[in-house]
């Protein structure tokens, strides 16, 4: 009858150990969620509990053997009344709890990740019910089903979606935590079906005992190919992704992780506070349209950043090569502008904000720019905006609108990301670009009629408060351009997206421009500031021999007509434009700058200085790969270590322990040294045997003699450790106390060692074969029948 409820409890006590160790995976593989919000901790705590309820329910159902659905049922229903009470406030979904999901669903397409989290504003209960979903996949599958490969499955999805939602990489100790947790969770089943092939001979042994070294590689295996999946990409420099957050190793392609920034656009102009963000002064007298960046890819859901091949000699430090696509002409009648720029500490960015078409920059830090866009990338993850100081040259191209009417087709000088349509355009938006162009001759005609369409002839109107929230793809495109009660009206991004795209409708290369409209004047001298809700969106349209030319479509309640370039409205072929109005009177033009030219910054000794010693933002020590390096070194040491100091552990408790463990210290050590131990035969006949491979404690030979006359001590300690293990073993109720065989052992190891080759003991003090072929130890009058983990007995 004890035999029975031994066997339930360990029967119990492995459901509950599976069951707490796939919900504790799943969590941590929910760490990797925490960058979705500002507050992570609130939906990491509510997992917590909801974890706790489905581990336990589902252990106790598979321990009760319910069926499996009857099981599933009851973890779904125990995890989502945890779930509602956290979401509504009740264990069961009111009108709180979906009101709170609504205005989830509502943060979730407004704000940028990570979401603020605030009394009207949070996504938490989305994260939520993520979590208790993913919970009950993995329990059901790993659990249940009993199949922990396929619930590796959930867990991948579950780490995978922030690497196309969220900027920068994924933090690789939360890799190294859900890896280690599959693992565990493999290790835990596979230890139940080994436990289940019958009752070992040995009563000194359990059915866990089984294949330890099998198991002991295995989790070797998967423990260091972990380490190598953290370690690789420090040190490889192929690589050009990042799947974790420290950083590509040297070399490769340069390509950097991007963020879109639309969404923060979107978030900054409906709530977000009116504060300045960037001071300059130029001697340009309109300094309006200054850009953050420029996104090049119009996909099903908006425009984004594409692709960006970004070299590392392309960097901020001097002046910049002619644009592609301009021609001779246009580039040396250019005007050149000075600008000395400084950032809020409140203003963090990963895109440099610059004037373009820009000639030159000086710019501390690692910022590269695209050939293509001339738009300047952070290429460190640490590197921001934040309380910059920086200048730079601006160039203001002079052309006849008679120039763009001209142009020639483009040629290989423009990639097809900027000419691609996704395959599901609604037919409304091609039918308008062609209706309202139809009496137009050109290209450049045509992108004059698209901008007057939407400005004046549409009737558009722009409004942040009417707008619709989210992003702008081709179903919102569609309703954006219906003239209906609900459609045209937006602000920025919902005009410059339409444009873009009804250009590339044309067959004229677009992209959308992302930065400040228009400055406020300062009390000083040529001095203008920027602020929040300046930031606005613009398309920018190719021609040949022009290059990329600014358009603004947005309506004059946004963009007065005195901030429009003159080649962009009606009637232009009369006037002389520029690529940036001027409502004052411009300098004369300037020849394109130079290297030489004073109004060109140029790198000086200073700041290579500043560089060099690590005060500035440009730091030339590849600190990454240098810490990427430690951490190598750091994990091999761990990994060189571990063996050892597992072993000098056991070693110090079997030192401490009874008879039994004292013996079993003396086998470890045998194994360690290549030797082989008697397993079926007597204490006393293994003595024989062990007294034959005794050394002389002390001496250093490299073939030392061996025998019982080399080490009288330990041949004593040896015969008093064998009749202990004779009477705890043999006799009724006789044990002698733990510890007191202690010298003993130490007195027996060190002849044992003696007796060895050097190489044999080096190898047994760094890689000890007994600790991947440890045993459970029983000491006298214990009852080894209190653990059976599951195993089945045959009765004959």
């Amino acid at each position: 009858m004890s035999t029975g409820r031994a066997r339930d409890r360990a029967s119990l006590g492995a459901a509950v150990r599976l069951s707490v160790t796939a919900a504790a995976t799943t969590w941590a593989a929910m760490l990797s969620w925490r960058g979705f919000t500002e507050l992570a901790s609130q939906f990491l705590f509510a997992l917590v509990a909801v974890g706790a309820v489905i581990a336990v329910s589902g252990a106790l159902g598979r321990w009760r053997r319910l069926p499996g659905p009857v099981v599933f049922l009851g973890q779904a229903v125990a995890g989502s009344i945890v779930t509602c009470w956290y979401v509504g406030g009740r264990p069961w979904p009111d009108t709180a709890f979906w009101t709170a999901i609504d205005e989830a669903f509502s943060a979730a397409q407004t704000y940028a990740a990570p979401v603020p989290s605030t009394g009207d504003i949070s996504v938490q209960p989305l994260l939520a019910i993520g979590g208790l979903a993913a919970m009950l996949l993995v329990d059901l599958l790993a659990c249940t089903l009993r199949r922990v490969p396929l619930a590796g499955l959930p867990l991948l999805t579950v780490y995978s979606v922030p690497v196309s939602m969220l900027d920068g990489g994924l933090s690789w100790w939360v890799f190294v935590l859900t890896a280690l947790g599959f693992l565990m969770m493999l290790f835990l089943q596979e230890q139940e079906h080994v436990g289940r092939w019958g009752r070992s001979l040995d009563p000194a042994q359990t059915s866990s005992h089984r294949s330890e070294a099998v198991r002991g590689s295995a989790l070797l295996v998967g423990v260091l190919a972990t380490a190598g999946a953290v370690v690789a990409p420090l040190v490889i420099p192929t690589f050009s992704l990042e799947v974790f957050d420290l950083g590509a190793g040297p070399g490769g392609n340069n390509q950097i992780t991007i963020e879109n920034p639309l969404t923060d656009l979107r978030r900054d102009l409906r709530r977000g506070p009116d504060i300045d963000l960037v001071q300059i002064t130029t001697d340009d007298p309109t300094p309006d349209h200054l850009r953050i960046s420029v996104l090049n890819r119009f996909s099903d859901n908006e425009f984004s950043s594409g692709d960006r091949d970004v070299p590392a000699a392309n960097l901020a430090d001097g002046p910049l090569p002619a644009l592609q696509g301009v021609s001779e002409d246009v580039l040396a009648a250019a005007t050149s502008y000075s600008y000395e720029v400084r950032i809020d500490e409140d203003f963090e960015s990963r895109w440099l904000p610059t004037q373009a078409p820009i000639g030159a920059i000086d710019a501390s830090g690692d910022w590269r720019y695209d050939d293509a866009t001339r738009d300047f990338l952070a290429s460190q993850d640490d590197l921001t905006t934040a309380g910059m100081a920086y200048s730079m040259t601006a160039l203001e191209y002079d052309f006849r609108a008679d120039d763009l009417r001209v142009t020639p087709q483009p040629g290989d000088e423009v990639d097809d990301e900027v000419t691609a349509l996704p395959d599901r355009l609604p037919s409304l938006v091609s039918q308008l670009a062609r209706g309202v162009t139809a009496g137009s001759r050109t290209k450049y005609e045509r992108a004059v009629a698209l901008q007057q369409w939407f400005r004046e002839d549409g009737g558009f109107r722009y409004s942040l408060e009417d707008a619709p929230a989210g992003e702008v793809g081709t179903d919102e495109l569609e309703a954006f351009l219906r003239d209906d009660e609900n459609g045209r009206v937006g602000y920025c991004e919902q005009f410059a997206t339409a444009m873009a795209v009804m250009a590339r409708v044309l067959d004229i290369p677009s992209r959308v421009a992302v930065g400040f409209l228009k400055p406020d004047r300062t009390d000083r001298p040529n001095t203008f500031v920027y602020s929040a809700h300046d930031l606005h969106a613009w398309p920018e349209l190719y021609f040949p021999g022009a290059g990329w030319v600014l358009f603004d479509p947005t309506p004059s309640a946004r963009v007065p007509g005195d901030r429009l370039p003159a080649y962009t409205t009606r009637g232009a072929e009369t006037q002389v434009p520029t690529t940036r109005p001027s409502a004052e009177p411009t300098q004369a033009p300037s020849p394109r700058p130079t290297a030489q030219d004073p109004a060109v910054p140029t790198p000086t000794p200073a700041r290579e200085d500043t560089a060099a010693d690590g005060t500035g933002g440009g730091s030339s020590i590849p600190w990454l790969p240098i810490l990427g390096l430690l951490a190598l070194l750091l994990l091999v040491a761990a990994i060189v270590l571990a063996p050892r100091t597992v072993r000098e552990r056991q070693r110090v408790r079997r030192s401490a322990g009874g008879p039994e463990s004292a013996w079993e210290e003396l086998r470890a050590t045998t194994l360690d040294l290549g030797r082989s131990w008697p397993e079926a035969r007597s204490p006393r006949e293994t003595q024989v045997l062990l007294l034959s491979r005794l050394g002389r404690p002390g001496e250093d030979d490299q073939r030392p003699a061996h025998g019982p006359e080399q080490a009288p001590e330990a041949v004593e300690a040896l015969g008093r450790i064998v009749t202990s293990v004779e009477r705890a073993r043999y006799s009724a109720g006789v044990a002698d106390p733990a510890g007191s065989l202690h010298d003993d052992v130490v007195t027996c190891r060190a002849a044992l060692m003696a007796g060895a080759t050097a190489r044999a003991r080096r190898r047994a003090t760094w890689l000890p074969r007994s600790v991947t072929q440890r045993r459970r130890v029983v000491e006298a009058h214990q009852d080894v029948d209190e653990d059976r983990s599951g195993e089945l007995v045959e009765h004959v």
